[in-house]
């Protein structure tokens, strides 16, 4: 009997110090940051284009209020740290303003990369929306 309350003893701080580490690794992860890169463009160069991106975790029902939004020429890219759990999300169409004449015959591009990998990308007539949640 002294022989297996030895034997617990001895492992017991082996278990207990590999459960601790589990749990720190989920700290970790959820403590996690990614360099975020949104990427949007049209066809045409000369179209001003209106693009509307997550910069923190947003609330999908209230991205045009929690989103940023700029006017620039294509293309457009910008890069910014988010953290575990956050909402990428960006969407692009033509300004309309200026008197820019805007044809149906225009394609957006919209695309987010995630640490440098391509994780969404989007090519659409009018709008071009992309989005991706940063969960690994």
């Amino acid at each position: 009997m002294t022989k297996l309350i030895k034997t617990l003893i001895l492992f017991l701080p082996f278990v207990i110090l590999s459960c601790s580490s589990d749990n720190d690794n989920d700290g970790d992860t959820i403590n996690k940051t990614y360099k975020v890169r949104y990427e949007a463009s049209c066809d045409n160069p000369n179209v001003t284009l209106c693009i509307l991106y997550t910069t923190k975790n947003a609330d999908i029902e209230h991205i045009s209020e929690d989103a940023k939004e700029v006017f620039v020429k294509s293309p457009f890219s910008t890069e910014l740290e988010m953290k575990y759990g956050d909402y990428c999300y960006i969407s692009v169409y033509a300004n309309g303003e200026d008197g820019e004449t805007i044809s149906d015959e225009l394609t957006f591009t919209s695309s987010i990369f995630v640490d440098g990998i391509k994780k969404a990308e989007t090519n659409n007539k009018t709008v071009s929306v992309s989005y991706y949640l940063l969960t690994d």
